[in-house]
Order: structure tokens, then C-alpha cells, then sequence
């Protein structure tokens, strides 16, 4: 069972890991739930959005955006430190961005009334019900499956069939977002935005080196008994 666990946790991806979780909470409860409550909300529709018709089914490419997300930046993380750390960095640095839009530029969205009594109709307003129609600038759904999708080819050992399932999906969530009328259309284009922002800061700067700074002495004895294996 620790094999399992090493295996699929390798130990330089647990912390890193575990950061993305922290961050992805803060990056969407703190401005929305204790800075901008009561600040003005801003409209960024176009009319593209009002063409775009409320489609419930696409509840559930948007629902599987999740597992992608969890699946992804394990799969992707545990494929070595170097790529590990360039992921994280930028999950970190393209969530900080999203939260400074999120406090300057917050925005809200004027969701349909849902009629349907069909399981995708009930689903969609259950995530009405629990998720605030704010957080909307850049989209975090769509900068999070993107980035798993870049992750995806920036590996060494690429699957070909993991990266065009990966790349299906995100353009499906894409869709979704708007289909449901979670987001704007705009918001598809700031999430691409923001985490290539991500990725170039990270891999480009360097900045993923930082990453490798906070790691843990375990985890850092590890790289070194890889690094002497490989050497």
C-alpha cells in the first residue's frame, strides 16, 4: 500500500500539491466572501452572450472539469520535480492574477430562470444554489483545465491519446461555462490568458525554482537519490 502511495504521490509532489488545493480555495472565497461582498459589480457581456443558449446538458462537461483537475496535476505532477514545479508555479502565480481581477474588477453574471425539471435542469440549479454568480474574470474553470492540457504536452513520456482526451475536454468545459451561463464569453479568453501568463513566469523566469526552495527535507533527499540513480 506505501508503494501505491509513493507511486502515485511521489513525495516532491506532496507539498506542491497540496498548495494548489490551499490557493484554489483562497483564490475563490477570499474576494468574493470577505473584500468585495459589497463593492459594484460589473456586466462584461457581448452580444455573443446573448446568442448563446441556456443548454443544461453541458452540466456535465462542466462538472467533469473536477476530476480532470485532480486527475491532471497528479498525473502530470508525479511525472518528475522539474515538471511538478513548473505546474504548481504556475497554478500559483496565474490564481494570484485571478484574485487581483477578482478584488479590482469583480463582476457578476444574471443567470436564466431554469423551467426544466430534467436531471441536467436540477443539477445546473443546485450549482446555482451553492456557487455565486461572481469570480467570473478571469474564468478559473477554464485557466484550470487549460493549464492541465499544456501540463499534459509539456511532459516527457507524452500519451498521445491522454493529451487529445485532455484537449476534448478542456474545449468541452470551455463550452460549458457559457452553455450554462456560469461565465461570459470573455472569461474563456482571461482563463487561456492568465495561466500562459502562469507558465511563462514559472518555466520562462524561473520562478519554479521557489518550489523547489520550500520543499520538504524528504522530499528533497528523494531528488537527490533519483538525481544519483540517473547520474
Amino acid at each position: 500500500m506505501k508503494n501505491l502511495y509513493n507511486t502515485i504521490l511521489p513525495k516532491f509532489s506532496r507539498l506542491p500539491l497540496l498548495i494548489v488545493v490551499v490557493v484554489d480555495l483562497m483564490a475563490y472565497y477570499i474576494p468574493s466572501r470577505l473584500i468585495v461582498t459589497d463593492f459594484p459589480k460589473h456586466d462584461l457581456s457581448l452580444p455573443i452572450d446573448n446568442m448563446i443558449p441556456f443548454v443544461p446538458f453541458f452540466l456535465l462537461f462542466y462538472v467533469l472539469a473536477y476530476p480532470q483537475w485532480i486527475g491532471g496535476f497528479i498525473y502530470n505532477c508525479r511525472e518528475s520535480a522539474n515538471l511538478c514545479y513548473r505546474i504548481v508555479m504556475a497554478d500559483l502565480i496565474m490564481k494570484i492574477i485571478a484574485m487581483m481581477f477578482f478584488i479590482f474588477l469583480p463582476t457578476e453574471i444574471v443567470r436564466p430562470p431554469i423551467t426544466g425539471t430534467g436531471l441536467f435542469d436540477l443539477g445546473t440549479q443546485f450549482i446555482y444554489l451553492v456557487d455565486n454568480p461572481v469570480n467570473l474574470f478571469p474564468s478559473l474553470h477554464c485557466a484550470m483545465s487549460w493549464l492541465c492540457f499544456r501540463g499534459a504536452m509539456m511532459m516527457e513520456r507524452k500519451n498521445y491519446y491522454y493529451i487529445v482526451g485532455n484537449g476534448v475536454l478542456t474545449i468541452l468545459v470551455f463550452a460549458s461555462i457559457v452553455f450554462i451561463k456560469q461565465h461570459f464569453f470573455i472569461d474563456i479568453f482571461a482563463g487561456i490568458l492568465v495561466a500562459e501568463i502562469g507558465l511563462f513566469l514559472s518555466c520562462k523566469c524561473k520562478l519554479y525554482r521557489f518550489i523547489a526552495f520550500i520543499q520538504t527535507p524528504s522530499a528533497k533527499a528523494q531528488l537527490k537519490k533519483d538525481a544519483e540513480k540517473t547520474a
